[in-house]
């Protein structure tokens, strides 16, 4: 029987968390032998215990550097560094294939060095990808070993495959655009809700270096917005929630309201479009789940936003996640106002063109194949 072997990288639980894990249950419902490898504390009691419930399951942690060593890491060459913090029992299980999970782009695994030596099959996923990010130079060369050696290399969009390849300064051969599973019913059927206040759901983390927001906050600060019929709505959580309580009490915003954590479905229950000025992204769960709830999205123009909308017919699209550009956008879209649930019909009907009912299922047949 074979063995698979889920690698993530990230420290803390996020929606890019969510494609190997749907991915590594559907192999353990097909009797295959799952391996998951993360950091003890990131992997929520929750998702253990839906993995759990299958005998041929294994977990292996990854140790934590303490202070000293990660700032020892930081101020010498690689070849000095300590690389001390791999379960090499993972390495003894010996997986048929591992798949490494990126939260961002960059294949920069030292442990993939170790699977590679011992002839061990690897993929990686990347997920977020921004201009803010580049590799520095000693690391360029690895991580260019990293992603040539593999059997594939998946990323969610497009631009962030194209973007890959310009941090690094070469041609990804052995790379696929992938989709990430989503939190809706594919066929849902949703009652357009009512329009006498319009309202717009940005759902987000709550954290500015990505979501952007303050963009968001700064546009509304126009009396245009403040005079008009319109309410937004912030979804989520995270480590910036004061922040924007703050901000929206220092503009004085009466028509924005911070929901917290609120089940996808119901969101679009009572909201008519998604608003996400996003500074990057990889391709938003947030956007396809709208979509495939019949409702549009204005946003910016970074990673894979641009590759699901096109702009002015089932969606609008910001060119730079700026105050002045998604004013332009969010105007656009107001104008055409008395359109909007016939725009949010044609985002359902385009995004069932470019996802899979099942991106989990399609991905883990996908990784099965390189066995």
């Amino acid at each position: 029987m074979k063995k698979i072997l889920f690698i993530s990288s990230n420290k803390v639980w996020g929606g890019s968390e969510e494609l190997w894990f749907r991915s590594a249950k559907i192999a353990l419902e097909r009797g295959l032998f799952v391996g998951v490898y993360t950091f003890k504390d990131m992997l929520p009691q929750s998702k253990i215990e839906e993995l759990q419930q299958y005998q041929k399951i294994i977990f292996f942690y990854r140790k934590k550097y303490n202070i000293l060593k990660r700032i020892y890491n930081r101020l010498v060459p690689s070849k000095w560094q300590i690389h001390n913090d791999f379960n090499k029992n993972a390495l003894k299980w010996q997986p048929d294939i591992v798949l490494f999970s990126h939260g961002n782009n960059f294949a920069t695994e030292e442990a993939i060095s170790l699977f590679r030596n011992k002839n061990i099959k690897y993929c990686t996923v990347g997920q977020a990808a921004t201009e803010y990010w580049w590799p520095q130079n000693k690391d360029v060369f690895n991580i260019r070993e990293n992603f040539n050696n593999s059997e594939a290399n998946y990323f969610v969009s497009q631009a962030n495959l194209k973007l890959t390849e310009l941090q690094i300064g070469c041609k990804i051969l052995n790379s696929k655009v992938i989709r990430n599973p989503f939190n809706v019913p594919y066929d849902a059927k949703l009652d357009y809700p009512d329009s006498s206040v319009l309202k717009l759901a940005c759902v987000a983390r709550y954290h500015f270096e990505s979501k952007g927001q303050d963009i968001l906050l700064e546009v509304l600060n126009q009396q245009k917005w403040r005079d008009r019929n319109i309410e937004v709505n912030l979804y989520g959580s995270g480590e910036n929630e004061e922040g924007i309580k703050n901000l929206i009490n220092y503009l004085g915003l009466t028509n924005v309201f911070v929901k917290g954590f609120t089940k996808t479905i119901d969101i679009w229950k009572e909201n008519h479009a998604l608003i996400l000025p996003s500074r990057y992204e990889g391709l938003p769960l947030a956007i396809v789940e709208a979509m495939l709830c019949g409702r549009f999205a204005i946003t910016t123009n970074v990673s894979g936003n641009g590759e699901v909308i096109i702009d002015g017919e089932n969606g609008f699209i910001a060119e730079v996640p700026r105050m002045e550009y998604l004013n332009k956008a969010m105007e656009r879209a107001w104008n055409k106002k008395d359109k909007w649930e016939e725009i949010g019909n044609k985002a359902k009907h385009y995004i069932k063109t470019l996802i899979p009912e099942s991106p989990e299922t399609v991905f883990l047949d996908e990784l099965l194949s390189k066995i």
